[in-house]
């Protein structure tokens, strides 16, 4: 970089030229969720840390790349059908990851020109990402935010500003409540959601699933041993049962083909390659589950 080229977070950024804040300092002796999904998205936001977790997960569950792909492509199809065969042009993400090709916001824009995507996250590296993405303000935008204080999110002036509340909204909880480490905690957070929102509002929800033991022994055991790993290293990522993550869905009338795994919902070809299309080795399709919800 010249002495006179900016670097990219202080660029002007967005029709109201706008600076970006300078990225948050980054810790190197731990390995960060965002990260990890990064690097098995193939994106560049990794670090050596990271990718010894992956690497320490992958022999536990051999493919374990297939869990974050998995839930990545059911994320894309309920995306698409919420807008392609529902109407709904709104979303919102709680808990939204690293910018990645394939985000809500494209596929929204496979199908309209007139949607609208919030990406919430309380993780500022994150948060830093996205901002610096924005380029209208018209069709995305990113806040701090996240699923353990509901009470102030949807009530935030910028949300009140970008999405119509009187409308339904499709709320993205994909690869957060995992990580919540009280499940009756983020149920009530959910109710609150659900509450706020206008009905035909919808929920897509996806989680990390510990099969039933008794019929399938190998995979609850190698869910326990992720989790045991997850916990140590990182301080979240639950496997919990079915049973457990369906409570996430009271209230909630199911979609069809309702809870089951990731997979298996709304599966499409894999040709031709296009968002969505990709399909679970069968290994580790047990190890999470996902469905979608409507009030």
């Amino acid at each position: 970089m010249s002495r006179f080229t900016s670097p990219d977070f202080l660029r002007q950024a967005g029709d109201n030229h706008v600076r970006a804040e300078p990225p948050p300092l980054v810790n190197l002796t731990r390995a960060d969720i965002t990260r990890l999904r990064s690097f098995h998205l193939k994106g560049k936001d990794h670090f050596e840390v990271d990718r010894e977790f992956a690497a320490r997960a992958d022999r536990i569950v051999p493919g374990f790349v297939d869990l974050v792909l998995g839930e990545r492509a059911f994320l894309q199809r309920a995306v698409r059908h919420l807008v392609a065969d529902l109407g709904i042009t709104q979303f919102l993400q709680v808990g939204a990851g690293l910018p990645a090709p394939g985000d809500p916001h494209e596929i929204v824009r496979e199908t309209t020109s007139e949607g609208r995507v919030v990406y919430a996250t309380s993780d500022p590296v994150v948060l830093t990402h996205h901002l610096a993405l924005i380029r209208d303000g018209r069709t995305t935008t990113a806040l701090k935010a996240e699923l353990g204080r509901p009470e102030g999110l949807l009530e935030d002036r910028e949300v009140q500003d970008f999405l119509d509340l009187d409308r339904p909204v499709g709320l993205l909880l994909t690869g957060v409540v995992s990580h919540t480490p009280d499940a009756a905690a983020a149920a009530r957070s959910i109710a609150a959601l659900r509450d706020r929102l206008a009905p035909g509002s919808h929920m897509v929800l996806s989680h990390y699933c510990r099969p039933d033991p008794v019929r399938y022994r190998k995979d609850a055991l190698r869910a326990e041993q992720l989790q045991e790993l997850f916990l140590g290293d990182l301080g979240h990522g639950h496997w919990r049962s079915e049973e457990e993550i369906s409570a996430f869905f009271d209230g909630w009338e199911a979609v069809p083909p309702g809870l089951l795994q990731t997979q298996k919902w709304r599966t499409m070809p894999v040709a031709p390659p296009v968002y969505g299309s990709y399909q679970m080795p069968h290994r580790n399709r047990r190890l999470i589950i996902g469905g979608v919800g409507r009030i």
